[in-house]
C-alpha cells in the first residue's frame, strides 16, 4: 500500500509539472508604476524564468490596458486561458474563471469606503467577495492581510496562503547618485515619503513634521502620483515632485535623510523595504500590516499622532546612532525580502493546487478558428478529458445564452433537476454571447459551479457551441436553449435511449411548444432533396400516436438535443461560421453519413419558448436560413443528389424568394442565397471528407412547401413550421 500510495503521489507531481497556468500581467503594462504593478511586472518576469514550460505571460497592449482593460480582463483572458490555473497577481480577476488563484493586497475599499470614489468603492464592494468566493485559492502578501481576507469576506483559512512581496535589486546603497538631487532641485537634505494626496497615505499629519524638519535645514519631499478613483486628502505645505520615473527612483531613495510612510492602512508597504534596502532609515506607522514587514527595523510611530512623527523624525535626523542602527537593520530585513523568494514561494503554492487535482485540462480555445468566417476546416479533434487521460464526467450540459437572463433562470434552474436524476458527474458548461443584460453575471452568482465562458461577442449558437465544445469534458453532451424548460427525467431519459445503441450519435427529446405545452414543437429533425430541414411533428397534438413512440430520425434539432461525444469529434463538430441555424442540419448529415444513427425518444419532455432569442421572420433570421441551407447543401449533398433534385430546387428558391420580395418586402432570402453560392467552392471542399450516401426524405412540392412557410409566416403567434 505504502509503494502505491508513493506511486500516486509521483504520478501527481509528476502531472502538476507539466500543467500550465496563464499570468494576468494587465497590471504589469500600466503607464505609471506602484505597488501593485511592481507586484504583476515582477511575478511575470520571474514566474516564467522558474518554470517556464508552466507559466505563460498574456496581457493587453498598452492602449488597452487602463480603461479598457477590464473588457480584456473579463472577457478575453478566460477565454484565452482555457482550463488552465489563472494567477492573477493585482486584486482583480475574471469573474467567469473558477481557476482564479487571485492575489489581495489589501481590502481597503472594504474597510474604509470613503478614501475611494463612490463608483470604485462600490464595484469593489460587489467584486472582491464574488472572487473571492470563486476564486481556486487567495493569496496575500502578509498575515495582516489574510486575517482581513477570512474574517471581513469569510474565506475558509486553508484557502489563503501567505507570500509576502519582495524588493528589487535596483534599489540599495549602490544606486546613490547626486545628479538626481539636481533633476529635482534638492539643494538641501531631504525627508522622502512616497505618495500624494492619497487620504489613506495620511500625508496632512506630516505638517508639524515639515515644520521642525525645516529648522533643521532639511526639506520634506513626496514623491508618487495619485490614482482616479482614490480621493484625495489634505497635503501638508511640502516639496512634491509627482510621478517619478521608476528609474529614477533608486537613486532618489538612495540620497534621502530619512524615509517616512504615515499610512493609516497598507496591506504589505513595499516603500519601506525600498527604502531599507537603500540604506535608508525608516520612520513608518505601526498600523496595519506594517509592524509585520518592518520588523525591528524601522522607528514605529501612531501615524494620527502629528507630535509622535514630528518627533520620530527628528530623532532619526539628529541621532547618529539611532539612523545607524536603523540603517544596518534595515539592510538586513531587505534582504529577506527577494523577488525571487516571492516567485518559489507563489509556484510552490501553485505546485500544490495542480497536484491536487488529477490532470489539467486542455489549455486555450483559440479565437482565431472561432470567429473566422470561412466554413469548418476538416480536422477532428479530441476531448479535453480526452487530452490528459482524465475521467471524463457521464454528460456535459451546455447553454448558450444571448441576452435573456429571464428565460435563462428558468432553464438552469430545470436543468439542474434533471441533472440531479442522473446518478453519474454532471458538469455544465454555460456560453454567454456578450449579453448585455446581466446574464453572465446572474450565472456566475447563482451557479459557481458552472463553466461560465464570457464572450466579447454575440458569436451565434454555432460560434458559441464551438467555445462550449473545447470546454466541455462530457462523454455526452446535452445541449439546450436559454429559452427551455426540461422536465426532471428528460436528460435521464435522453441518456438511456443513447446508451442502448453505442452507433447512437444523437438523441431528440419530445419538445413542446411552451405557450401551448399539448403541441408538438418537435419530435426530431427531418431532411427532405431540397435541403430543407424541418421539426418532424410539428403541430401535431401529443395524443397522436407517434408521438409517444421511440423512433430513428434524421438527426436533433440544436434547441435541445444529446450528442454522443465521440461522434462529434469524428465528424467535426459544429460548423463556428454558421452562426445560427441549419447548424444542427449540417452536423445531423454528416453524422448520417458516417454512419451515426439519430433516434427521438419520447419520455423525454422539453418546453420551448420558440424564437424567444432569435425572432420570427426578421431580415437576419431569413438571411441566415437561406446561406446557411446553400451552404449545407454544399457540404453533405452528394453530386448524384444535386443533379436529380436541382429542378425541384431551383422552382423552390425561386418561388420563395419572389414571396418574401412581394409579401414578406424583404430580399434577406436571395441575399442570402446568393452569398451561399458565392461560397459554394470552398463549402463544396470543406464537406469533402465527410460527404456520403445518405437516404433523404421526398419533398413535399413547391406548393406545399411554400403553404407551410406561408402560414408560419401568417401566423406568427401560433407557429407551425421553420426550418427551411
Amino acid at each position: 500500500m505504502n509503494n502505491q500510495a508513493a506511486h500516486g503521489n509521483g504520478d501527481r507531481s509528476a502531472a502538476a509539472s507539466r500543467r500550465r497556468v496563464v499570468i494576468n500581467a494587465r497590471a504589469a503594462v500600466r503607464l505609471h508604476v506602484g505597488g501593485v504593478e511592481r507586484v504583476a511586472s515582477e511575478m511575470a518576469r520571474r514566474l516564467p524564468a522558474l518554470r517556464p514550460d508552466r507559466y505563460r505571460v498574456l496581457h493587453p497592449t498598452p492602449d488597452w490596458a487602463h480603461r479598457r482593460g477590464h473588457l480584456w480582463e473579463q472577457l478575453y483572458l478566460p477565454l484565452a486561458a482555457g482550463s488552465d490555473l489563472i494567477y492573477c497577481p493585482a486584486n482583480l480577476a475574471p469573474v467567469a474563471s473558477p481557476r482564479n488563484v487571485l492575489v489581495i493586497h489589501d481590502i481597503a475599499p472594504l474597510r474604509h469606503p470613503g478614501w475611494y470614489s463612490p463608483v470604485y468603492s462600490a464595484y469593489q464592494h460587489v467584486m472582491l467577495p464574488l472572487l473571492a468566493r470563486r476564486a481556486r485559492h487567495i493569496i496575500t502578501p502578509s498575515r495582516f492581510s489574510k486575517e482581513e481576507v477570512v474574517s471581513e469576506l469569510g474565506v475558509p483559512p486553508e484557502r489563503v496562503s501567505v507570500v509576502p512581496n519582495g524588493v528589487d535589486e535596483r534599489f540599495g546603497p549602490h544606486s546613490r547618485n547626486p545628479a538626481i538631487r539636481q533633476r529635482f532641485g534638492l539643494d538641501r537634505p531631504y525627508v522622502l515619503v512616497v505618495g500624494t494626496r492619497i487620504a489613506r497615505k495620511n500625508l496632512g499629519i506630516l505638517e508639524l513634521a515639515a515644520e521642525r524638519l525645516r529648522t533643521l535645514g532639511v526639506e520634506l519631499v513626496s514623491a508618487g502620483s495619485g490614482r482616479h478613483y482614490m480621493r484625495t486628502g489634505q497635503l501638508p505645505p511640502i516639496r512634491a515632485l509627482g510621478y517619478v520615473d521608476d528609474r529614477e527612483l533608486p537613486a532618489l531613495y538612495a540620497e534621502a535623510a530619512a524615509f517616512v510612510l504615515p499610512s493609516l492602512y497598507e496591506g504589505f508597504g513595499i516603500p519601506v523595504l525600498e527604502a531599507m534596502a537603500s540604506g535608508t532609515p525608516v520612520v513608518c506607522s505601526n498600523l496595519s500590516a506594517l509592524p509585520e514587514t518592518c520588523g525591528d527595523a524601522a522607528l514605529l510611530v501612531d501615524p494620527t499622532s502629528a507630535e509622535e512623527l514630528a518627533d520620530g523624525l527628528v530623532r532619526v535626523i539628529s541621532d547618529d546612532d539611532l539612523r545607524a542602527r536603523l540603517v544596518r537593520r534595515g539592510l538586513e530585513r531587505a534582504r529577506e525580502f527577494t523577488w525571487e523568494r516571492a516567485a518559489r514561494m507563489t509556484d510552490a503554492v501553485i505546485d500544490q493546487l495542480l497536484a491536487e487535482e488529477p490532470v489539467a485540462r486542455s489549455s486555450s480555445v483559440s479565437i482565431g478558428e472561432r470567429t473566422r468566417s470561412g466554413p469548418l476546416a476538416p480536422i477532428r479533434q479530441p476531448s479535453p478529458a480526452q487530452q490528459d487521460g482524465r475521467q471524463a464526467p457521464r454528460v456535459s450540459v451546455v447553454v448558450i445564452n444571448y441576452n435573456r437572463r429571464d428565460l435563462l433562470e428558468q432553464c438552469l434552474d430545470s436543468l439542474a433537476r434533471a441533472a440531479a436524476e442522473v446518478p453519474d458527474e454532471v458538469e455544465f458548461v454555460v456560453v454567454d454571447n456578450g449579453s448585455e443584460d446581466g446574464s453572465a453575471e446572474f450565472v456566475a452568482a447563482r451557479y459557481p459551479r458552472a463553466r461560465l465562458v464570457v464572450l466579447e461577442r454575440n458569436e451565434g449558437f454555432a460560434g458559441g457551441m464551438a467555445v462550449a465544445l473545447a470546454a466541455a469534458r462530457g462523454e455526452w453532451i446535452a445541449v439546450f436553449n436559454n429559452d427551455t424548460t426540461v422536465a426532471p427525467d428528460a436528460l435521464r431519459a435522453m441518456l438511456e435511449a443513447g446508451e442502448r445503441d453505442p452507433r447512437v450519435g444523437a438523441v431528440a427529446p419530445q419538445m413542446r411548444f411552451a405557450d401551448r405545452p399539448r403541441i408538438v414543437n418537435s419530435a426530431g429533425m427531418e431532411m427532405d432533396r431540397l435541403g430543407i430541414a424541418e421539426d418532424r411533428l410539428v403541430g401535431v397534438s401529443i395524443d397522436h400516436p407517434l408521438v409517444g413512440e421511440a423512433s430513428e430520425v434524421f438527426g436533433a434539432t440544436g434547441g435541445a438535443a444529446l450528442y454522443r461525444r465521440t461522434m462529434i469529434d469524428e465528424v467535426g463538430g459544429f460548423d463556428a461560421s454558421y452562426f445560427a441555424f441549419f447548424e444542427d442540419a449540417d452536423l445531423a448529415w454528416r453524422a448520417r453519413a458516417r454512419g451515426w444513427r439519430a433516434v427521438y425518444e419520447p419520455r423525454a419532455v422539453v418546453l420551448h419558448h420558440h424564437s424567444a432569442t432569435a425572432r420570427h421572420g426578421s431580415p437576419r433570421k431569413l438571411y441566415l436560413v437561406g446561406r446557411n441551407r446553400v451552404r449545407t447543401l454544399a457540404k453533405n449533398a452528394t453530386t448524384t443528389q444535386l443533379l436529380r433534385s436541382l429542378p425541384e430546387i431551383l422552382a423552390y428558391d425561386l418561388a420563395y424568394v419572389t414571396y418574401a420580395a412581394l409579401v414578406l418586402r424583404t430580399f434577406a432570402p436571395l441575399k442570402g442565397r446568393v452569398d451561399g453560392l458565392r461560397e459554394w467552392r470552398a463549402y463544396r471542399w470543406a464537406g469533402a471528407p465527410y460527404r456520403g450516401s445518405v437516404e433523404l426524405r421526398r419533398p413535399l412540392g413547391v406548393r406545399r412547401a411554400l403553404e407551410r412557410h406561408h402560414t408560419w409566416q401568417r401566423q406568427t403567434e401560433q407557429p407551425v413550421v421553420h426550418r427551411g
